[in-house]
């Protein structure tokens, strides 16, 4: 607390409703917790293309070789045993968050290509940057495809299925599935933006054909619903309607 900002959860399903919503700097986390454990926590944060650039710090009792292996398998960025010295956490979460901001302004760690939902004409001589312009039109032009899949991309781009998974996974360090998903939900935000369209609406434009699973897996990755998303939007404008009628 002295060197930053701290805020505390009580288990760990709190703690990723707080990082999905607040996305921290860091998160230090014990392994043996109640509702959620760390080792749980720490996989759904890294596996989350809104959030998995955030650091993870595990701590645990359990300091056996097997438990260290676990803990980095899951994406852990630093692991360390209890009882600890606070001086070595402590220039552990400072190396954490100054590395990061080195790799800020070249790598978010978001993997999400969001950019390129608007920017599909940009010229490029980079055959991934190429590859993924192609994949990206395919995926704008059947947003509202719910039977959108990996097949339809990889004749779209004149690759074998086999070659589209191992490049998306190289490239995005997601599954095709995942990435196609990620992309429906990022359009679907700035969609729900827009007062006029329910959220059964957005829902369909996306590709959606089940509202419940569209909520779901947009809580997933925003941390609230699409409706809570959505009066969230209203209220900043509301809000800011009113600062210009002032």
């Amino acid at each position: 607390g002295r060197n930053f900002h701290t805020e505390e959860c009580g288990n760990g399903k709190e703690a990723l409703s707080y990082v999905l919503k607040r996305t921290p700097d860091l998160v230090i986390s014990d392994v043996m917790m109640p509702e959620m454990d760390g080792m749980t926590l720490c996989k759904k944060i890294k596996q989350n293309i809104h959030v998995n650039h955030v650091p993870v710090i595990l701590l645990t009792a359990l300091s056996d070789e097997q438990n260290n292996i676990e803990g980095l398998h899951v994406g852990a960025d630093a692991y360390i045993a209890k009882p600890f010295n606070i001086e070595i956490l402590r220039n552990t979460v400072f190396n954490l968050i100054r590395m990061r901001e080195l790799l800020k302004n070249n790598y978010t760690g978001k993997q999400n290509q969001e950019q390129r939902l608007s920017k599909l004409s940009m010229e490029s001589v980079n055959p991934d940057e190429l590859l993924m312009d192609r994949v990206m039109c395919c995926i704008n032009e059947n947003l509202d495809n719910p039977h959108l899949n990996v097949e339809m991309i990889a004749t779209a781009v004149s690759l074998s299925r086999t070659h589209l998974n191992r490049k998306l996974k190289e490239l995005t360090n997601q599954a095709p599935r995942d990435f196609i998903r990620n992309i429906r939900l990022k359009q679907a935000a700035s969609l729900l933006a827009d007062s006029r369209l329910t959220v059964a609406d957005v829902a369909l434009m996306t590709g959606f054909s089940n509202t419940g699973y569209f909520s779901t897996a947009f809580k997933d990755l925003y941390g609230i619903t699409p409706t809570a998303f959505k009066e969230q939007g209203m209220e900043k404008t509301d809000e800011g309607n009113q600062k210009e009628e002032t």
